[in-house]
């Protein structure tokens, strides 16, 4: 079939669009693992009962302490509430910045959110002691709002990498020292206490029925503090996988489509399920 110059000119007017269209195609990796280790992170952040659990800590011990150290609880319940907003602070931040780099894996733009104010207004407001890890929320605030404002997609994936790894690595190693180390020694302080109320008054009772009742009690109250253990030390090994699986990101920034680095990243998000699957249970 002979086709005149004016056809032909049209045919190549329609090949056009599938030519881009297969251009951009393969220009978009496929990142799915990465996705995946991002969307299970962003969720891991989501989980903030333990923070809550720390702040409220205070008041419960004022059931089992007495009255000469209510005044004492309640000073500590007022600097554990203000505690607890900076903990708040910290997850929002890493599931901020998560739920950005899972975007950018699959070439979406990153979103606008309300939170991304709060992180700024948090620095702004000097709600850190530790210049440090102020420095690091501002670093990852700026460069989140820079991604929303550029309308970055998944070519910019390296950059957010790059330039949030430290600071990233900062916010996530502050959580998990404190969910590691005051989380778990403020359990133990409250565990203590529980056991001493109760031996306290079965050695002071003489009442087999109500030292039955109340043995009854305090198993009750040290099996929910051992599952908070169990939930603490699965929550404090998440936050080293979130670590060390953006560190891999970080040292593997170069080639992202690397058939390795995507597979030791779905062996990470696999992990990290496992991990927050464990919490659901307990």
């Amino acid at each position: 079939m002979r086709y005149t110059r004016s056809r032909k000119f049209e045919l190549r007017l329609a090949i056009i669009p599938l030519v881009i269209a297969l251009t951009l195609a393969q220009g978009c990796a496929n990142l799915s693992a990465i996705r995946e280790f991002a969307d299970v992170s962003t969720e891991s952040a989501q989980y903030t009962r333990l923070v809550t659990d720390y702040v409220g800590s205070p008041a419960r011990q004022k059931r089992y302490q007495p009255a000469s150290q209510h005044e004492l609880l309640d000073r500590i319940a007022a600097e554990r509430a203000a505690q607890g907003e900076r903990l708040l602070l910290r997850h929002r931040l890493i599931e901020e910045y998560m739920d950005a780099l899972g975007r950018l894996a699959a070439d979406d733009t990153v979103t606008y959110d309300k939170e991304l104010d709060a992180l700024g207004n948090a620095v702004k407001g000097n709600k850190f002691a530790d210049a440090k890890e102020a420095d690091a929320f501002a670093a990852i605030a700026k460069i989140l709002l820079k991604g929303v404002a550029d309308h970055w997609r998944q070519k910019q994936l390296k950059e957010l990498i790059a330039v949030s790894n430290e600071p990233f690595q900062v916010v996530v190693d502050s959580l998990r020292v404190v969910v590691e180390n005051g989380f778990g020694g403020d359990l133990m302080n409250e565990r203590a206490t529980i056991e001493k109320y109760c031996g306290t008054l079965i050695m002071q009772s003489s009442d087999k029925a109500g030292i039955a009742a109340l043995q009854e009690w305090c198993d009750l109250r040290l099996s929910a503090i051992g599952a908070r253990a169990k939930t603490i030390e699965a929550y404090t090994q998440i936050l080293r996988k979130i670590a060390e699986g953006h560190q891999r990101l970080y040292d593997g920034r170069n080639d992202l489509s690397k058939e390795l680095l995507l597979r030791d990243m779905s062996h990470d998000s696999k992990e990290l399920q496992k991990l927050f699957n464990t919490i659901r249970t307990l």
